[in-house]
């Protein structure tokens, strides 16, 4: 068995080991060393481990993994709470999923709605519904409809189904999206994509039971609705993409890695960078319009610097004519000065950046500092801890020097 550990004991181990390698890394500061490049392996290492772990558990099992095996779904009712319906009461005998399910008479309301839910879906493969009927009613049948809201047009859309009531007891119903009869246009025109298309505003879901149903007197049970979205097993050949990288360490088969590379460059190339220059380019052109006439002095002074600074910086760039004449050199001079002066203050930045890590690091090794005495004891711990190290990273240097003259002479 092994020894247990105390809090404090744990928090106290943390700290020295945190304290040594914050100091152990500023022994570059006299020189390379064996201190630093031991802790130099050990931050690369740790930081690989915990980027691989955090790799697998946030985006390749969640995103890729669980995706390609299993389904996914999201629940539209779950059936828990009272309705405010007619014909319809909360069941916590009968129940399939969560803490009830709804009770629906339709000899005493035919058509129940559900309001509230979840406006969008996604592109959802099939939908999933736990239904009870406590008796066979051969020729009933509930049609299931899902309203759907599209601004494109004025006409009402809708997705619909008929589900029959041949059998007794629970059954969860898988209900394919593809079998759903569409009236009115209720997908939208950016939104039809591929075989399944996206459900972008649903607004509600009805369910009205046939003549033969609501006269026959069977009482039906609803519990749990979801949307889901099948396997995805066409997802495993992004493994043999990502694993073609690696053959950039066999001379033989490393043309795959190349393959690989310009194939996810180019869907970069015309995805990702297209679609950033049409986002982020059109909104900044527009923003440069901005009026200088007509506002407060305030607003009115700002925006005629801005504008001032955009068109110099534009004339410094525009390279087609040379800059002779005075109406051309004078701004693209004030713009190559007013560059200069923008790239002193980002570098100011990092610098100033820098500056908070490094008292970040100082108030880890001094306020953070879990042994109880006075603040100067505590400086004393770190000062000597600080000497110790560097006086270690100066003998790994003479070290390395005076065998090296050996290796020479």
């Amino acid at each position: 068995m092994l020894p247990t550990i105390s809090e404090e004991s744990l928090k106290m181990l943390a700290y020295w080991i945190g304290a040594i390698c914050t100091l152990g890394i500023y022994t570059i500061l006299y020189r390379e060393n064996r201190v630093y490049r031991f802790l130099e392996h050990f931050y690369i290492g740790l930081a690989l481990g915990f980027g691989l772990v955090e790799t697998v558990n946030k985006v390749l099992d969640p995103q890729w993994f669980r995706p390609m095996v299993t389904e996914t779904s999201v629940t539209v009712a779950n059936f828990d709470k009272p309705p405010q319906l007619k014909g319809v009461e909360i069941d916590k005998v009968l129940k399939r999923v969560g803490e009830g399910s709804w009770k629906w008479d339709p000899s005493e309301s035919r058509q129940i709605r559900l309001v509230g839910i979840p406006p969008d879906w996604g592109a959802p493969n099939y939908l999933k519904l736990w239904l009870h009927i406590d008796r066979p009613v051969a020729q009933g049948q509930i049609k299931l409809t899902m309203l759907i809201h599209n601004p494109d047009t004025s006409k009402k859309a809708s997705l619909s189904t008929d589900i029959a009531t041949d059998f007794s007891g629970w059954r969860e119903l898988r209900l394919e999206l593809r079998d759903f009869l569409a009236q009115g246009e209720p997908f939208r025109e950016f939104e039809r994509v591929g075989k399944y298309r996206v459900l972008g505003d649903v607004i509600a879901v009805e369910f009205e039971a046939n003549n033969a149903l609501e006269k026959s007197g069977a009482k039906v049970h609803l519990d749990e609705l979801r949307h889901c979205i099948g396997y995805r097993w066409w997802w495993a050949f992004a493994l043999v993409i990502g694993l073609m990288y690696y053959t950039v360490l066999s001379p033989r088969f490393g043309w795959m890695s190349r393959l690989s590379l310009s194939f996810l460059m180019s869907l970069s190339a015309a995805g990702y960078t297209f679609k950033a220059f049409a986002i982020e380019v059109p909104p900044q052109i527009k923003d440069s319009f901005r009026p200088i006439f007509g506002t407060d002095f305030a607003t009115a002074l700002n925006n005629a610097v801005f504008v001032i600074v955009l068109l110099c910086v534009m004339v410094y760039f525009f390279f087609s004519v040379e800059h002779r004449h005075i109406l051309i050199r004078g701004p693209a001079s004030l713009g190559r000065w007013l560059l200069m002066l923008t790239f002193g203050i980002v570098f100011g930045n990092t610098v100033m950046g820098r500056f908070s890590l490094f008292i970040s690091r100082l108030d880890f090794l001094m306020l953070q500092n879990p042994v109880e005495a006075e603040k100067w004891a505590k400086l004393g711990m770190v000062v000597g801890l600080a000497v110790v190290l560097f006086l270690l990273a100066f003998l790994s240097v003479e070290y390395e020097r005076r065998r090296t003259q050996r290796t020479e002479t």
